[in-house]
Order: structure tokens, then C-alpha cells, then sequence
């Protein structure tokens, strides 16, 4: 099956979630907004701490609180807002509408039942199979995810398999029931090179044949490059810049998303284009959710912050048209310069270049 409406699964606006109370309140996400259309892939950037987790687990509803607690903002899958909503109804999208894949498969797979037993548990009590038929669905669901002898390996335990095959194991669970939206955190962590690629072309060719939205969470730009329609890039619980991949890419307009991009090794050569030359990390530490700095939560780690930057926040803005491909949208940076960022561009000329750590 294949998307051919395009029509508006999933809308997060203004997102507001806390941790604990008082001075020490975390101020995790502060106004967070995207959508994502049906057969499109939206991935979502930012180092660890910028809130990517926190927004995929409130949409999912699964956020813990306490001591999470939802501020404000709104949720809404096609068009039925969920923030709010009926816990036994957000019970049932979860499997059937919506499904997550975690970062961790290791810990998200339950080591006391074999792998096969927890894929055919959701046909078994969303479906009403028998236990021998749901077992032979399980087994088909890792044959999909191509993990081969898929007969004998559902009757094997998380440990018996490999990194890769547990991730694989995980988008078949996720997979299961059909989801009209599927969210993957991280979903390459701790594997190496070859089998990162391997996850990321079956996350897509699935995301085509069946027409589902996707949501990629990851902190490397090299891992979305070529199967990212469009990118929003999160820093201290904010969008920070969100257009099509190719135009991010090509004409970064916030400062962060270009220090991203330096910090990711080329095929031809090292940072900025100079063969042999040392990448070029992003200086500092995100700031603590605890106390953003004022102004733009950027500036303390920016080497073109001014004065400007620390007395006033820069809102998500317009900054200029995208490029003209299927999943284009305007450009919007959260940059008091976005426009000669923007206009400078990036060194590199395209996603190609751009290669996996």
C-alpha cells in the first residue's frame, strides 16, 4: 500500500512539559510544534537532553507523571485531540494507530519471554487469535523484518539475539498491528555502520509499502540524510529549525544546525570542506533545563551571538522559501540572523556527503 492523499496524521502544537516543581523545575519542552502527513517522514534532531524523547512520549502517551507534567499545548491525530483524552481511548491508538520503537531494545524486550510470545501477545488480545495462530503471525512479522529461520527464532529469548536483530525484532512488534503512524527513537543506537543502514532502509521501505507516517528521533544528521522529507531540528525544548531536508542541508539558517553538521565526517573530505582538517565539535554543554538562559538558549555556545542574543528570544520564523521537492515547506529558524545564515549556506552541496560516525 502506498500514500497518495498525504493527508495530516499527526499535529503537536506549542507543547509544554515540566519536571518537578519550584525553583528546580525543568523546563523540558517550551512550545513545541510539528505535523507529519501520511507516507512522510519527519525526523527530529538535537543532542541528548533537547526534549526529542519527551514530545514522542507524550504523543504516545506513555510520558511518567510524576514527574512529568503536561503545561500546555495540544495533540491532535487526525484531528482528535488526544492530549486530555479517555486513558482507555488512547490505550486503543496505541498498537493500532500509533506504535513507538525505544532506543533501548535490549531493555524494551522482556527477557523472561521469548520473542515470538511478545510479538503474538497483540494478536492474541487486539485481534482474538488463537495462541498457535498468533504465534504464526509472530513468526511471520520477523520473516517481514527479514530475520532469517524466522520458524525457530520466535521460540528464542532477547539474548540469544544480536544488537541488530533485537532492533529488527522491535520493528516487528511495533509493526504488528499496522499503525497508520510509527515513531522510532533513536532506532540505530549502539549498532555499527553496516547494520545502522541496514534499520534505516527497512524503516522506509516499510514507511512506503504502507503508506505510514514516520517520525525518526536521532542526534545525527548522517543517519536521516537520505530518508528524511523533512527535518526539525530541537534544541533546550524548542524547534529551532524545521524546512525540507534538502534545504537544510544546503542552506542551514540557525547556527546549531550548521555546528551539527560540522560535527559529522564527509566522504571526501574533513571539516569545512579542507581535506585532513579536524571536525569541528559544537563548544560547551546544552544548558540546564532548569535554569535556559535568557534570551536565546543558543548564545552562551555561539560564536556570532551579540547582544541582541542574549536580551530578546528569537521566535520560530518564516526566513524564506524551501526547495521545490514533494515534501517542501517554508524554511523556519529560530535565529535572530537566519537569513545570512541561511544565505551563506552550508559546505556541503548534498545529503550525499553527508556519511554516518
Amino acid at each position: 500500500m502506498t500514500a497518495v492523499s498525504g493527508a495530516r496524521l499527526l499535529e503537536v502544537d506549542d507543547l509544554r512539559v515540566e519536571f518537578g516543581r519550584g525553583p528546580d523545575t525543568a523546563h523540558v519542552l517550551n512550545g513545541v510544534g510539528y505535523h507529519v502527513d501520511e507516507g512522510e517522514t519527519l525526523a527530529v534532531l538535537g543532542e541528548s537532553g533537547s526534549g526529542k524523547s519527551v514530545t514522542a512520549q507524550t504523543i504516545m502517551g506513555i510520558l511518567d507523571a510524576p514527574p512529568g507534567r503536561i503545561t500546555g499545548g495540544s495533540v491532535r491525530f487526525r484531528g482528535e485531540e488526544l492530549l486530555g483524552a479517555d486513558p482507555e481511548r488512547r490505550r486503543l491508538l496505541r498498537g493500532e494507530s500509533m506504535a513507538m520503537i525505544f532506543q533501548d531494545a535490549l531493555s524494551a524486550l522482556n527477557p523472561v519471554y521469548t520473542v515470538g510470545f511478545q510479538i503474538a501477545e497483540q494478536f492474541r488480545f487486539r485481534r482474538g487469535m488463537s495462541r498457535r495462530d498468533a504465534m504464526v503471525r509472530a513468526a511471520e512479522m520477523l520473516d517481514l523484518v527479514r530475520i532469517p529461520n524466522a520458524q525457530q527464532r520466535v521460540k528464542e529469548y532477547p539474548h540469544q539475539f544480536s544488537g541488530g536483530m533485537r532492533q529488527r525484532a522491535m520493528i516487528a512488534m511495533a509493526l504488528a498491528l499496522d499503525p497508520e503512524l510509527l515513531i522510532a527513537d533513536e532506532p540505530t543506537t549502539a549498532l555499527d555502520v553496516t547494520v545502522q543502514a541496514q534499520i534505516m532502509e527497512l524503516l522506509d521501505e516499510q514507511r512506503r509499502e504502507r503508506g505510514m507516517g514516520l517520525i525518526l528521533i536521532t542526534h545525527d544528521l548522517g543517519v536521516v540524510a537520505e530518508v528524511a522529507d523533512r527535518i526539525a531540528v530541537m534544541y533546550a525544548g524548542r524547534i529551532v529549525e524545521h524546512t525540507d531536508a534538502t534545504t537544510l542541508y544546503a542552506h542551514p539558517g540557525h547556527p546549531y544546525t550548521r555546528g551539527l553538521m560540522e560535527s559529522v565526517p564527509r566522504v571526501d573530505s574533513g571539516a569545512g570542506g579542507v581535506a585532513g582538517a579536524p571536525l569541528r565539535p559544537i563548544p560547551g554543554l546544552p544548558p540546564s533545563l532548569a535554569a535556559i538562559p535568557n534570551g536565546c538558549p543558543f548564545h552562551p555556545r555561539c560564536a556570532s551571538a551579540v547582544d541582541v542574543c542574549t536580551d530578546e528570544v528569537p521566535p520560530l520564523r518564516e526566513i524564506g522559501p524551501a526547495s521545490a521537492t514533494q515534501h517542501a515547506t517554508e524554511h523556519q529558524a529560530a535565529c535572530h540572523f537566519a537569513e545570512r545564515f541561511a544565505a551563506e549556506g552550508s559546505d556541503r552541496p548534498s545529503t550525499q556527503e553527508v556519511v554516518s560516525r
